[in-house]
C-alpha cells in the first residue's frame, strides 16, 4: 500500500519503484567484495586475541612464532607504537575521560578478543598456526561486565588514570520537574533494560593494504561505511599525507553502522603493509566479529514518569547507564548513549523532561553503531511508558498515546530534549496506522481469542527518527556536508561519482533517478560510483540515514547546474533567450527549434566554437551541499538538535503467545513510514522490511550473554540466533509523504 503522491508527470523517475540497477551484477555474482580485489599473492594477517577480559601483559615471547618457514612479520603493540600515532576519541565535552589505544594492545588488556600480536604470512592457515607459538604470560586483574557495578568505588578499574569507570557523564533538565511531579496524579517508576546485540554484517570487517616504496603511496582496500573518513584517520596513525593514501571500500556485504567506525585493525593493515612492502589482507572471521568488532545497544533505564488520571505525561525523570564495553573504539562508544538523550520524549509533547547520562566502561567489546544509532533505545523507552500509563490506568494504549502527541503545529516544533522537528502529523500518522490494521477488528478478535485460552497480542508505537545528522560538534572532521563530482560525456550520458557509500540501499539507482529528472534522460544512461577516494576530494559516507538527504541533495543540485548550463549552451546554439527553452524528454525545446540532449553535450567537448563567449569548455563539475544545522552537540543548555531533518514512522504488531511453550509467533507487522518524498518507493520497502526483521531478531532471537568472568558465551552462530524467512512475516507498509524543508523533500528511511 501507498499514500504516494500520484499527480507527477508520467517523465517523472523520481517517486517510482524502479528497478535496481545494481542487482544484476550483485545477484550473478558479478559483485567484487573484499575478497575479490585482494592481490593473489597478498600476505595474510592472522591476530592473537586476549583470552581474558583483563589483564596486564607480562611477557610476550613471539620468536617461535616469527621462525616458521613463510611467516613474513610477527609484531606486538609496542612495535606498532613506537611506529605510530595512537588512537582517541573525539568527543570535545569538559569532564570527559582521556583516552589514547593503539591497533594492538600495549601493557594491558580489557576485554576478551582485545588485538594483542599480529602475525603476517604467506597464507591465512599458516600465520593461524604461528599464533599458536606465540609464549604470552598474562597477570589476570578483576573483572566488571555490569555498568552499574562499575560505577562502585571499590569496583576493578580499567584504566588507571582515570578517577572511576565513567568515560563520561552528562546531565540535562528543561521544564518544572519538580512541580510536574508534585501536581500529579499518578507517579510511576521503571527500570527498562535494552540487552547487547550485534548488527552482524554478512561479511565481516577486513581490508587490504599496499604500498608502494618509490612513491610513498598507500592504497588500502576496506569494507568500510566512510572511506574518505578512514583516509583522514590512516594518515593520523600513520603520519603519511591523505594525498599519499588511497582508500577504496569496494562492493560491501552490508554494514549496519557496524562499519562506520574505523576500525583497529584497519590500521593494523595500513601500518604492515609500509612495514613490508607488500600486499597484505586481514579478513575477520565470524567469532572474530562476535567476540571484537563492534556491539550495540546494552543501556539501563531508570525512569520516573509524572502522570494525570487522564494519561497525559507531565514529566519524565531518566537515569541512563550505557555499557560502553571497553571504550577503544574509534570514533568513540559514547556517541550512540547521547543520541539516546536526545529522542527519549519521542513524539510526544512533555513539558519537563531532565536525564543524567553515566557512559561506563566494562571489561566487554566496545559498544558503537548499528542501525538508529542510540535513537531505538529512547524509542523502546518512551513507548514502554505510554502503555505503562495506560495499563496503570486502564486507558486503552491508543487514547494515552493520542493525548500525548505534539500538536500539529508549529513546525519547527522543539521537543523537550532540543530536537527541532520538522515532521507531519503524528495523530495522522497514527490514524492512517490504526486504519490499516483495522484496530478494533483486531481488538475484537484479541477477545474472542481469549476465551478460547489462546493469547494474542498488540503492541503499537510510534517513532520518530533523526537523520542526516551533523556531528562536526561531536567529532570534528565527520559532519554535515556531503559532495560529488558530476559529469555529463560528449555521448549525453552521465557519471555521477559520491561520497556516500552503499551497502545495500540501492545508492546507484535512487542518485540515478534524482538525476535522470532533472536532465529528463532515461535511468540506464546515469552511471554512479561510491567509495573511492580517488575519484572525490572528500565525502561523509553512509551512516545516520543520511544518504537520501545529504547524498540525494548533492546530485539534485549538482543536476540543476548542469542542466542550467547545457540550457545556456542550447540557447545560444538556436539564437534563443535562455528563459525561452526548456528540456523535456531529452531535447532542448524553444518553439519550433530542438537540439538532442547529446548535440549540445557534444558542442561542450567537441563544438566548443558554439558554446557562449568566455564559457569554460566540458560539462563536469564537483558540488557540494549542506543543509546548515550545524547547532553544537550538545549546545550550551544540553540540547542536542544534530538532525536535518527527522523521518516518522507508527508501527503495531499482532503476535500470539502460547503460554505452554512461551513460544512467540509474529501474525502480522503494520508500518506506517513518512520518509519525506519518496524517490524510489520499492527500495524503502525494502528498507523497513528489513528493519522489521533486526527488530524481531533482537526482541525475540539475538542476544550476546557475557559470564562474570567477562566470556563471551555467544561465540558462533550456533549462540547468536538471528532471524530467517520464516520468523519475519512480510510488513504491511503504507506511504505518507510530508516532504521535508530541505532541496529535493527528502528524509530518511529504513532505521
Amino acid at each position: 500500500m501507498s499514500t504516494a503522491a500520484a499527480d507527477r508527470s508520467p517523465t517523472a523517475t523520481v517517486g517510482t519503484s524502479v528497478r535496481r540497477v545494481e542487482d544484476v551484477r550483485l545477484t550473478t555474482g558479478a559483485a567484487r567484495y573484499l575478497a575479490d580485489v585482494a592481490p593473489a599473492n597478498s600476505w595474510h594477517v592472522a591476530i592473537l586475541r586476549s583470552p581474558v577480559a583483563h589483564a596486564r601483559l607480562r611477557r610476550l615471547d613471539l620468536e617461535a612464532a616469527r621462525r616458521v618457514p613463510g611467516v613474513m612479520a610477527v609484531v606486538d603493540g609496542a612495535e606498532l607504537a613506537a611506529c605510530s600515532a595512537p588512537f582517541g576519541h573525539l568527543l570535545p565535552i569538559p569532564g570527559i575521560q582521556p583516552l589514547e589505544f593503539w591497533s594492538l594492545a600495549v601493557g594491558k588488556v580489557r576485554f576478551v578478543g582485545e588485538p594483542i600480536v599480529a602475525v603476517v604470512a604467506t597464507d591465512r592457515y599458516l600465520a593461524e598456526d604461528a599464533l599458536e607459538l606465540i609464549e604470552m604470560e598474562l597477570d589476570e586483574l578483576p573483572v566488571v561486565v555490569d555498568a552499574v557495578a562499575a560505577l562502585d568505588p571499590g569496583a576493578p578499574r580499567l584504566f588507571d588514570e582515570w578517577s572511576s569507570n565513567e568515560f563520561l557523564q552528562a546531565a540535562y533538565a528543561t521544564g518544572d520537574l519538580d512541580g510536574a511531579f508534585a501536581s500529579a496524579d499518578g507517579v510511576l517508576r521503571e527500570r527498562i533494560r535494552q540487552h547487547r546485540v550485534i548488527g552482524l554484517p554478512l561479511e565481516g570487517h577486513g581490508a587490504c593494504g599496499s604500498f608502494d616504496r618509490s612513491t610513498g603511496r598507500l592504497r588500502l582496500y576496506a569494507s568500510s561505511q566512510q572511506p574518505h573518513n578512514l583516509r583522514t584517520v590512516i594518515a593520523s596513525v600513520t603520519g603519511l599525507s591523505e594525498a599519499d593514501i588511497d582508500v577504496i571500500a569496494p562492493d560491501m556485504g552490508g554494514g549496519f553502522g557496524n562499519k562506520q567506525h574505523f576500525m583497529r585493525e584497519e590500521a593494523l593493515v595500513a601500518l604492515l603493509a609500509m612495514r613490508l612492502a607488500h600486499p597484505v589482507v586481514w579478513s575477520q572471521d565470524r567469532t572474530e566479529s562476535l567476540t571484537s568488532s563492534v556491539h550495540s545497544r546494552e543501556q539501563i533505564h531508570d525512569v520516573e514518569v509524572a502522570y494525570r488520571n487522564d494519561g497525559r505525561v507531565l514529566g519524565l525523570r531518566v537515569e541512563l547507564f550505557a555499557d560502553l564495553g571497553s571504550p577503544t573504539l574509534y570514533f568513540t562508544s559514547a556517541a550512540p548513549a547521547l543520541v539516546t538523550t536526545s529522542l527519549l520524549a519521542g513524539s510526544y509533547d512533555i513539558g519537563a523532561y531532565g536525564y543524567v547520562l553515566h557512559a561506563v566502561a566494562t571489561n566487554k567489546c566496545p559498544m558503537g553503531a548499528y542501525r538508529g544509532f542510540g535513537q531505538p533505545q529512547a524509542i523502546l523507552t518512551i513507548e514502554r511508558i505510554m502503555d505503562l500509563v495506560a495499563e496503570r490506568l486502564g486507558m486503552d494504549p491508543v487514547d494515552v498515546r493520542r493525548v500525548n502527541f505534539i500538536p500539529d503545529s508549529p513546525r519547527p516544533f522543539a521537543s523537550p530534549t532540543g530536537a527541532q522537528y520538522d515532521t507531519g502529523s503524528f495523530h495522522e500518522q497514527f490514524d492512517d496506522l490504526l486504519a490499516a490494521l483495522d484496530y478494533e477488528a483486531v481488538r475484537r478478535r484479541q477477545a474472542e481469542l481469549r476465551h478460547e485460552g489462546r493469547y494474542l497480542g498488540i503492541g503499537l508505537a510510534s517513532m520518530v527518527e533523526a537523520t542526516a545528522p551533523n556531528l562536526h560538534a561531536i567529532a570534528g572532521q565527520f559532519g554535515g556536508f556531503e559532495m560529488a563530482l558530476m559529469t555529463v560525456h560528449p555521448d549525453g550520458h552521465v557519471s555521477i561519482h559520491v561520497g556516500t557509500k552503499s551497502q545495500g540501499q540501492g545508492h546507484a539507482t535512487v542518485f540515478a533517478q534524482i538525476a535522470a529528472e532533472v536532465l529528463t534522460l532515461p535511468v540506464d544512461h546515469v552511471t554512479v560510483r561510491d567509495g573511492d577516494t580517488t575519484a572525490l576530494p572528500y565525502g561523509m559516507g553512509t551512516w545516520g540515514s543520511r544518504s537520501a538527504v545529504m547524498g540525494g541533495g548533492v546530485v539534485l543540485k549538482g543536476a540543476r547546474q548542469l542542466r542550467d548550463k547545457m540550457t545556456a549552451i542550447a540557447a545560444h546554439m538556436l539564437g534563443a533567450a535562455v528563459d525561452d527553452l526548456d528540456l523535456h524528454e531529452g531535447m532542448f525545446v524553444a518553439g519550433e527549434a530542438v537540439l538532442p540532449f547529446a548535440v549540445v553535450a557534444q558542442a561542450a567537448y567537441l563544438h566548443t566554437f558554439l558554446l557562449p563567449p568566455g564559457m569554460d569548455m566540458g560539462l563536469s563539475l564537483m558540488v557540494s551541499y549542506d543543509p546548515g544545522n550545524t547547532s553544537s552537540f550538545p549546545d550550551e543548555r544540553g540540547h542536542m538538535n544534530v538532525a536535518a531533518t527527522y523521518a516518522t514512522a507508527a508501527a503495531a504488531v499482532v503476535v500470539e503467545v502460547d503460554p505452554n511453550t512461551g513460544q512467540v509467533f509474529v501474525e502480522r507487522v503494520v508500518v506506517v513510514d513518512d520518509a519525506g518524498r519518496l524517490i524510489n518507493p520499492m527500495i524503502v520497502d525494502g528498507q523497513i522490511q528489513g528493519a522489521a526483521a533486526q527488530a524481531i531478531g533482537q526482541v525475540l532471537l539475538e542476544e550476546l550473554v557475557y559470564g562474570t568472568d567477562g566470556q563471551l558465551r555467544t561465540t558462533t552462530l550456533a549462540d547468536y540466533a538471528i532471524p530467517t524467512s520464516g520468523t519475519v512475516p512480510r510488513v504491511e507498509i503504507v506511504h505518507r509523504e510530508t516532504p521535508s524543508p530541505l532541496l529535493g523533500g527528502f528524509r530518511g528511511a529504513g532505521e
